[in-house]
């Protein structure tokens, strides 16, 4: 994939900049929370950018939030040059939906729209479950082809589900990880990196959390990021304190002392995926100082897609009658 020019995207960096001119902090997001009702919270929202939302007047938040993110994909990838170069932030939707197909066979059950699917991967829903039913897998990359066969032939041997999950989430952030380098562009590939470290960490603390042995731990470990297998498993029976020395490097020290510390005070994991989180847009916020590019694009992007999973968590807790303060705890890092 060549490489293209900064003056290539003057016009999606210009148009991207009105995007994040709209972009909520976490005091916006709060004024959604304390709204009165679900309607006001909608009145409000519209001041950013978000359009007539009547599933919110029904207190049908996913529905919304499901059609916000496609709506930012598809608004992103109208002005992007190259779209191609950005595409691997759908596949973790693609993989979601194979998922789901797979899943569904395995129960002998035929999905359809009243599924789980998520709208936003790169492969129409409808493609997706014709393609696996048939097992023709002609219009979907390769990644994608050798994930499911592999998925298939694992489950055919062990009938175990979660081997399904494990297969293709390896998969999913193998073919991120391809695209991003096919772009040779750093900003990208430390993006997905982090991401990787991300998952391995999560699944670290839970497993722990859980009583799991690290030899469980190694079959769901995804290669790629920055911290080993070798790193994550020689403390797996060390406190969070230590481990995060050990991940300080790489931007997740703060998630497993001070998540660590919340997390066997609370039971809560809250603070751990907070920081987690928040190690990655510290990564991607580097491109608010870039006016043209890829990577000016891409942190908007990442940026819009954390703003909706914290209007999830707003207007989910609005609607369960959380208390303010429990919600703003839970909201994630902004990228302004």
């Amino acid at each position: 994939m060549a490489k293209r020019s900064e003056s290539e995207y003057v016009y999606a960096s210009a148009y991207i900049g009105t995007l994040s001119q709209h972009m909520m902090t976490n005091r916006d997001i709060m004024r959604v929370a304390t709204s009165k009702d679900l309607e006001s919270a909608e009145v409000i929202l519209r001041e950013y950018g978000y359009g007539e939302a009547k599933e919110l007047r029904e207190g049908d938040i996913e529905t919304f939030i499901r059609r916000e993110q496609g709506r930012l994909f598809e608004e992103v990838r109208s002005v992007c040059p190259d779209w191609e170069e950005l595409k691997f932030n759908q596949y973790p939707f693609d993989y979601h939906n194979i998922k789901v197909c797979l899943k569904s066979e395995q129960l002998g059950m035929v999905p359809d729209k009243t599924f789980h699917f998520m709208s936003s991967a790169s492969i129409p829903v409808a493609t997706m479950i014709a393609l696996i039913r048939d097992r023709n897998y002609s219009a979907m990359p390769i990644q994608m082809e050798r994930g499911i066969t592999e998925a298939l032939d694992v489950f055919a041997r062990s009938r175990d589900p979660q081997m399904i999950d494990i297969i293709l989430d390896k998969a999913c952030y193998r073919h991120m990880l391809d695209d991003a380098e096919n772009t040779e562009n750093d900003y990208l590939i430390e993006y997905v990196k982090k991401r990787i470290d991300a998952v391995n960490l999560s699944s670290f603390v839970r497993l722990r959390e859980m009583g799991k042995s690290w030899n469980f731990f190694k079959e769901v470990f995804i290669p790629g990021g920055h911290i080993s297998e070798q790193t994550l498993v020689s403390s797996y029976d060390e406190p969070y304190s230590r481990v995060a020395e050990k991940v300080e490097p790489h931007g997740f020290g703060e998630a497993l002392s001070e998540g660590g510390r919340v997390l066997k005070e609370t039971g809560q994991f809250y603070e751990f995926e907070k920081l987690r989180d928040a190690a990655i847009m510290h990564h991607m916020q580097t491109s608010r100082f870039q006016a043209f590019g890829i990577e000016q694009i891409m942190g908007v992007l990442y940026g819009k897609e954390k703003e909706i999973d914290n209007l999830r968590i707003a207007l989910t807790g609005k609607l369960f009658g959380f208390e303010p303060e429990e919600i703003e705890e839970r909201l994630k890092v902004t990228y302004v």
